[in-house]
């Protein structure tokens, strides 16, 4: 169950989460999640966006590879909303 810096992550609509874990990514403070949908399974890092306020796009996505949890030449989805900003990585058909 996430801290209350994380309880308020809005869940998507058909998507399972089947794990999910606090940690960190660099210096930053993130929720991992691991999901699948009927077509698409993945994995998540989400970040605060009050963490990341003078981080591009670009960056984030640098930082997101670096990771060991990273697979190799896997495309990266990012998404923000009001609170929060998801970047979902190794997505695979099922």
């Amino acid at each position: 169950m996430p801290s209350s810096r994380f309880c308020n992550v809005p869940e998507e609509t058909g998507v399972t989460v089947i794990f999910e874990q606090e940690t960190t990514l660099g210096d930053y403070q993130v929720l991992y999640q691991k999901w699948h949908t009927e077509r698409i399974a993945a994995d998540s890092f989400i970040f605060f966006n009050d963490d990341i306020v003078e981080i591009s796009d670009r960056q984030l996505e640098e930082l997101v590879r670096s990771s060991p949890l990273m697979q190799e030449k896997t495309k990266i989805s990012l998404k923000r909303s009001k609170s929060f900003t998801s970047i979902n990585f190794n997505m695979r058909k099922v």
